[in-house]
């Protein structure tokens, strides 16, 4: 009689020759055996990290707690009334809050706008034959208006930057626009500049020799007041300089 054929445990293509078991191909280990260990570290566990990376975020965490205390610690200064702790440091304060952090409100006695100033401005351009010709006046302060307008996160530019120029001009001149103070040429610059970076972004600044600057002012009245007739104030003529077109 032919031999018969015994199966032999540690033998045939589904056993492990390693375990002397059989391998369960359907879960890919020998029947019997433990289930794979899980990672020594759960990264999922505070517990479990080292202790160098809890120390660098515990010095993260302390940074930005103590950044943020000094931030307001400083607004907090520049918009109280004036005190003793703000006068000692207000030179470091002006330096912190301005121009990034600039609050243009006062704690308990805000300075509300009573006059609302609408910016014009227009230029000279100098063709290649050297003719000189003007434009038209073009209303900035509309500009700003209409990018604020329906806009739910309007940029701090738009709201502040031209009516604060305007600003940082009339507290450095006097009404006959002679220089009240040492940051008067400085003003003028900044005006200036802001004039000739509108027209640029309307692809208007090509030629431009001089811009020249009007402000019509008309006080807000109380409700049911009669409106009063707004003023106009028109500056003279500047002429740019190379570094307004950087």
């Amino acid at each position: 009689m032919p031999a018969q054929e015994t199966s032999v445990a540690g033998s045939g293509p589904d056993a492990d020759p390693d375990a002397g078991q059989a391998v369960d191909p359907a879960v890919g280990r020998a029947d019997g055996a433990p289930p794979p260990g899980k990672p020594a570290v759960d990264p999922e566990d505070p517990g479990a990290r080292s202790p160098r990376v809890q120390l660098v975020a515990a010095l993260i965490a302390v940074v930005l707690v103590v950044g943020a205390g000094f931030h307001l610690l400083f607004v907090g200064l520049h918009v109280a009334p004036d005190n003793q702790a703000s006068r000692k440091y207000s030179e470091d304060i002006r330096g912190w809050i301005n121009p990034l952090f600039e609050q243009n409100w006062r704690l308990f006695a805000p300075d509300i706008l009573a006059v609302n100033h609408r910016v014009n401005a227009r230029v000279q351009y100098r063709a290649a034959d050297g003719t000189v010709t003007e434009s038209d006046w073009t209303d900035l302060s509309g500009d700003d208006i209409a990018h604020i307008q329906g806009n739910p996160f309007p940029s701090k530019a738009d709201q502040n930057l031209l009516r604060r120029a305007w600003d940082f001009y009339m507290d450095s001149h006097n009404s006959d626009e002679s220089a009240a103070d040492n940051r008067a040429d400085l003003s003028e610059e900044y005006l200036r500049r802001i004039v000739v970076k509108r027209f640029q972004a309307a692809g208007r600044a090509d030629g431009i020799v001089a811009v020249q600057v009007r402000v019509v002012s008309t006080a807000i009245t109380p409700p049911g007041a009669a409106p009063t007739q707004p003023t106009v104030r028109e500056l003279g003529w500047w002429e740019t300089k190379h570094d307004d077109f950087r």
